[in-house]
């Protein structure tokens, strides 16, 4: 059962006190102001590929709950945001709105000037295995934030994801070294051109059911951007100019490993701490966000600005659009930005590969639900927290067919059906006197026309 209804999630307000410390020997600092406001955005949604049992009218469009700044000493927070549907033709909203009430602050007596990263999540389902999610990364300036401006998202690309979370060994590894491998070879394809094919290797088949949404592929051209070569490694006519550029191939190195180690890391610790011992909660999917944030530390060793190559016409490093067109600025790459775009994207792409976070209300019985009837209602058999519920037990029948049991059964409705009668007499016959409405006629021993 697909559930389509307009939902909307928030977070409480969190009062921050000011305590002021005067003194005659200390200037009194009057400290910036914080940018409050409420942004919406607009925007299309699409799938890579059909997925079946899926339309762009059961994708919803949801803002996540935290943001990452791009200035210097910014800091982001979401404190409220609302979801919409696509319409039939993948536009958003569909008469309600997607919004983020966020707050950029600074600190001192500075105001923020920088910008927040925020992603906004596209998903849907087919009420039982399948379902698709897709998000966009989108920065709002302070302007935006404080004027509650309407922005134009870019497009949302959902691929094919799992309901039931959980990746196996296999196919972890299988992410892993095809990650690797793909990368080097990209690597060899810029440094020595055509000449690498043969070196090129990958990580063999594809696990079943590993990677049904093609999130490796996409890792890769966020890694690699336009230099991405290996969609058709054929095509390569000639290396690029490394007397010229080797620091940008050394840094377009440092991208996709960062990428690799990330993503790898990532995907491991939250089916080993989420998924398998405990809840998987949006919360420890962010914690192990930040545990494999260090991995992203290779972006530092970036030395030199993005430059084109004569012979290829390449931008050299480069990275997908999402971040480039964020984190790149004639040509001056802001690594702070690059490592915070990339956290963001490559943990989306992970949860693609791992799978759904449970969501209770969306009708399928996933991690750590006992049941999930599409609501969010106490007394109907599934609780609003997706508990199975005790209401007590029901009877059906009379007499010999007289049945009880309880009114819900595994979180659903139970439906009673009496016994089946049996025989009561003919006269003389022990049924006629054992007290006991054997046909269920509501007549009992000699009272029953059978015993007469």
């Amino acid at each position: 059962m697909k559930l389509r209804a307009s939902r909307s999630k928030s977070l409480g307000l969190v009062g921050i006190g000011a305590l002021t410390l005067a003194a005659w020997t200390c200037p009194t600092t009057v400290p910036a102001s914080d940018v409050t406001g409420t942004v919406s955005f607009q925007g299309q949604v699409s799938f890579a590929a059909p997925i079946a049992g899926i339309a762009l009218d059961d994708m919803a469009v949801t803002p996540a709950l935290t943001a990452e700044p791009t200035g210097n000493g910014e800091h982001c927070d979401v404190l409220a945001v609302t979801s919409d549907f696509a319409d039939g033709l993948g536009a958003y909203p569909d008469g309600g709105t997607v919004s983020a009430q966020v707050t950029i602050s600074r600190g001192g007596p500075n105001p923020p000037d920088g910008t927040c990263v925020l992603t906004l999540r596209a998903y849907g389902n087919d009420g039982a295995s399948v379902s698709a999610r897709g998000f966009v990364t989108v920065a709002v300036s302070v302007t935006d934030i404080q004027t509650s401006a309407s922005v134009a998202a870019g497009e949302i690309v959902a691929r094919g994801s799992k309901t039931i979370a959980g990746v196996d060994k296999l196919c972890m590894k299988w992410v892993k070294k095809q990650l690797k491998l793909r990368s080097k070879c990209n690597y060899l394809l810029l440094r020595l051109g055509p000449d690498a094919v043969l070196k090129c290797k990958d990580a063999g088949l594809e696990p079943l059911n590993c990677d049904n949404g093609d999130y490796v592929p996409g890792i890769l051209a966020l890694a690699h951007g336009g230099t991405d070569q290996q969609v058709n490694p054929g095509a390569v006519t000639n290396p690029i100019d490394t007397a010229v550029l080797l620091d940008q191939l050394k840094c377009q190195k440092f991208l996709g490993k960062a990428a690799t180690n990330f993503t790898a890391t990532r995907t491991k610790l939250v089916q080993t701490k989420c998924i398998v011992p405990a809840g998987d909660t949006r919360t420890c999917r962010d914690a192990r966000t930040k545990d494999a944030a260090p991995k992203l530390t290779l972006v530092d060793n970036c030395l030199g600005d993005q430059m084109t190559d004569i012979m290829t016409g390449l931008l050299v490093p480069d990275m997908g659009d999402a971040c480039a067109a964020t984190c790149v600025a004639a040509g001056v790459i802001d690594k702070r930005c690059v490592k915070s775009c990339f956290e963001i994207q490559l943990s989306e792409a992970s949860d693609g590969i791992i799978g759904d976070l449970p969501e209770c209300g969306n009708g399928i019985v996933q991690q750590g639900e006992g049941c999930d009837d599409g609501n969010l209602v106490d007394g109907d058999c599934c609780s609003s927290i997706c508990a199975p519920e005790n209401l007590g037990n029901q009877s059906c029948g009379i007499g010999g067919c007289l049945v009880t049991i309880g009114v819900c059964e595994a979180g659903e409705p139970a439906t009673c059906e009496p016994g089946t009668p049996e025989v009561e007499g003919p006269m003389g016959d022990e049924t006629c006197s054992d007290g006991i409405d054997n046909d269920c006629d509501a007549a009992t021993d000699t009272a029953d026309s059978s015993c007469n």
